[in-house]
């Protein structure tokens, strides 16, 4: 393994890239997470190497799994749908008017917007068999796509999870526990579990030993070490670790509380909001690493408050994004150019730090450090790494137009609403944190954001909380604003009725 202790185990987050299909985060969780039964060599790469060599994807690439193909789409693209239409529901479904394909009527309900640009159209993967018409792979045409369950997992396992694929089984473990007395549910679970045996025969026909279709079920994690930045209360990982586990926990009856398809809205969000911030915290960590190691190295004034500021952002975190008012023009609250540049910067710094380890390797070991200890052990290794010369640092950042265009991309897709051409599918997309025109980028919630998060807050359907907590859970994510803007936006969703007089104590009630 390549890289230091600072990206192989302090911020071991994988380069990015975005998929314009929100969707593409789940289905890529559910097949590459070592937490879900569909990952590992024995499954997952074991039924491409062998679709592969079927004579059924001659001219295709099986790894590219579509739901369905649009203009422009790629050659190489498999698309399911229809295959998934011929899937027999003998015993499911008795009575079907003439002329309709029940089939076709569930499919249709799980087909996600079309992202603007998009060559094929994604399903929302409400149950964990809808990913058998879908590959990352297969969203985003690529033969090595970035690897999107990983970079979930490593944003849980620095939240607090018990290690990587964490996510993915508390996830799955929910999902498999089936409401009590929800017959929709069960009969929509049971179908869709027929067309994924249904597809996968298909796809597998003329393979010599095919394996059928799992249930795809929860591997248990190994429970590890805690990583030290769990303890560290205001990071977007311990934002999102938090809201996860919550969301998933089946005691808080969340998944009976939510149709099935919003249930999968609300991870779909968290996962947007918390990969986001996980890179844009990352960039400003190593930012301001870089420069307590080049102030420490040079001995000046500056360097104690340089190193302070390192670990005041670990223990306290930091202000990386504002919402501002709503009657402040876009053009004046655009705060794209020092995102941009912060992450920029932050690219270069991890890389400058990467190149100094290398010429004077000095390591921490993570293992020895107790809860709540980190940041006094990192400023001691930065005055330590910093005596070692450390030639490699640069004391000036100067990122070029090309510098961490993959990472700005995944921020920036992530924060604003879904584009589509169709203005009606274009509404769908109610979870994003920020918006966009041709020439500006302001932080605005939208209508279920502010949702989601308050009713994860609150605990359970039904619950509350206060405004007080509220300011302290966006503070995790590294979002501080004025209390009369969250007020505002409280009152515009119907999430409080209490006075706005209450002050921080204003009570905040859960939207379910």
């Amino acid at each position: 393994m390549t890289g230091s202790w600072l990206v192989n185990k302090l911020l071991p987050l994988p380069r990015p890239e975005y998929a314009k299909q929100t969707e593409a985060l789940l289905t890529d969780l559910f097949w590459r997470s070592p937490g879900s039964s569909l990952s590992g060599s024995a499954t997952t790469e074991g039924y491409f190497d062998e679709l592969a060599r079927s004579q059924l994807a001659a001219g295709l690439d099986p790894r590219r799994l579509v739901a369905r193909r649009t203009h422009g789409a790629s050659p190489k693209a498999l698309e399911t749908y229809a295959i998934a239409l011929g899937t027999p529901l003998a015993g499911l479904i008795d009575r079907v008017p003439p002329g309709l394909n029940a089939m076709s009527v569930v499919l249709d309900s799980l087909l996600a917007p079309r992202a603007r640009g998009d060559k094929s159209l994604a399903c929302v993967p409400i149950t964990p068999d809808v990913v058998s018409l879908q590959t990352l792979h297969g969203m985003v045409n690529k033969d090595s796509p970035a690897n999107q369950a990983r970079a979930i997992e490593v944003v849980g396992l620095l939240g607090g999870s018990s290690g990587e694929g964490h996510v993915a089984s508390t996830l799955l473990n929910l999902l498999l526990t089936e409401p009590p007395g929800d017959a929709l549910h069960r009969l929509m679970a049971t179908t869709l579990q027929a067309m994924a045996r249904h597809v996968w025969n298909e796809l597998g026909q003329g393979v010599e030993n095919w394996r059928p279709w799992p249930v795809i079920e929860p591997v248990p994690i190994l429970e590890g070490t805690v990583h030290p930045l769990a303890a560290a209360r205001f990071t977007p990982f311990r934002w999102f670790w938090t809201k996860w586990s919550n969301l998933c926990d089946p005691r808080n009856n969340w998944r009976n509380a939510l149709p099935g398809r919003r249930f999968t809205d609300w991870s779909l969000c968290l996962l947007r909001t918390g990969l986001a911030f996980a890179y844009i915290w990352e960039a400003e960590f190593f930012r301001l690493l870089h420069r307590a190691a080049i102030e420490s190295r040079q001995n000046s004034s500056e360097a104690a408050a340089a190193v302070l500021a390192v670990t005041s952002f670990i223990q306290d975190g930091a202000r990386l994004a504002s919402i501002e008012p709503a009657n402040i023009p876009p053009s004046e609250k655009n705060a794209w150019p020092a995102l941009e540049t912060l992450l920029m910067h932050g690219s270069l710094a991890r890389q400058a730090l990467e190149d100094a380890l290398g010429e004077h390797p000095h390591d921490l070991d993570l293992s020895t450090i107790q809860a709540g200890t980190f940041p006094a052990r990192l400023a001691t290794w930065l005055r330590e790494f910093s005596s070692l010369g450390a030639g490699a640092l640069e004391a000036r950042l100067e990122p070029e137009a090309s510098t961490a265009k993959n990472t700005r991309e995944f921020v920036r897709y992530l924060l604003i609403p879904r584009t589509s051409d169709d203005d009606t599918a274009d509404q769908a997309d109610f979870y994003y944190l920020a918006r966009s025109n041709q020439r500006n980028f302001w932080f605005e919630p939208g209508p279920e954001w502010l949702v989601v998060v308050c009713s994860l807050l609150a605990g359970r359907p039904g619950g509350h909380c206060t405004l007080g907590e509220l300011v302290d859970d966006l503070a995790s994510l590294g979002i501080r604003n004025e209390r009369s803007v969250l007020v505002r936006l409280l009152e515009e969703a119907g999430l409080s009725t209490d006075s706005p007089d209450a002050d921080n104590a204003l009570v905040i009630r859960s939207a379910f």
